[in-house]
């Protein structure tokens, strides 16, 4: 083994890194894991809102973009919490800025993967992603206009980031809320393929449906053995309005293509102004 593929004092024997993008069902699926007792604590210790939170519970005075070696060490506890193993959940949008300050404290730690290997002691990738991209848009654009991320399965909000707000059906802010999920996507799988990392693949879908078997399959994946009952401690948000404005947005967008493929060949470019 390298110098760059050695392990750092006290690091994890193993870990993972759950790769996700908002709306994913990346919140359900760290639950369940955290549950296993094989699996580590996985949480986004690394989101810039975060981070500030996290260093004051831990007695750590750190600010982004500063944060130290005592804050990884400290994310390198919790995340394994006594299981043997390190899970953390990251984003995309987080994810350059997270590898460009983790170079900056660990250098001449060798590529990507071999400097996540040194630190946390990651050697698998879970990639969870959902196969309905207008569907998680929809998603998104709803959270942060209603300020409701998270419900408990009992239905008693979790997480919310702004006093409650009606929401309104707004084209544009779901078209950018798209092509956001659409960068993390790309973000995503030209990273892997630059690392030459088979990460497991995961979607939404599958995990809604059966979060047991899927459970059963990550655990397997990063080397785990669970053997406690697990419970779904979130509930789904989703109601009649998310269907609702994912086919409108379906239909508006196919309009407007095919408005702009008639403006084409007549030799214009005015677009109609999309619905609000």
């Amino acid at each position: 083994m390298s110098s760059a593929q050695k392990r750092a004092p006290g690091s994890p024997e193993r870990g993972y890194l759950l790769c996700a993008s908002p709306r994913s069902g990346s919140t359900l699926l760290c639950d369940l894991l955290a549950q296993t007792d094989c699996a580590g604590r996985p949480q986004s210790y690394f989101r810039p809102e975060a981070i500030p939170e996290l260093a004051r519970g831990w007695g750590l005075s750190v600010e982004m973009p500063s944060w130290d070696r005592a804050y990884v060490e400290s994310v390198v506890e919790h995340g394994t919490a006594g299981t043997g193993c390190f899970g953390m959940r990251i984003m995309w949008s987080d994810m350059n800025a997270f590898l460009a300050r983790l170079r900056h404290l660990y250098p001449g730690t060798g590529s990507d993967v071999d400097m996540l290997r040194h630190v946390f002691g990651v050697e698998r990738f879970v990639h969870l992603s959902r196969g309905d991209r207008v569907a998680e848009a929809v998603s998104l654009v709803l959270a942060k206009q209603t300020g409701l991320w998270h419900r408990h399965a009992d239905g008693s909000e979790r997480e919310r980031s702004a006093p409650p707000a009606s929401p309104r059906y707004d084209h544009d802010e779901i078209d950018a809320a798209l092509c956001l999920l659409d960068a993390e996507a790309i973000g995503w799988t030209t990273w892997f393929h630059e690392c030459e990392v088979v990460p497991l693949a995961v979607s939404y879908e599958e995990l809604a449906a059966n979060p047991g078997d899927t459970l059963r399959g990550v655990i397997e994946f990063i080397g785990g053995c669970a053997t406690i009952p697990v419970e779904t401690r979130t509930s789904r948000l989703a109601t009649s309005v998310n269907a609702e404005w994912s086919a409108r947005f379906r239909r508006e967008h196919k309009a407007m293509r095919s408005f702009r493929s008639r403006s084409h060949r007549r030799g214009t470019i005015a677009l109609p102004p999309a619905s609000k």
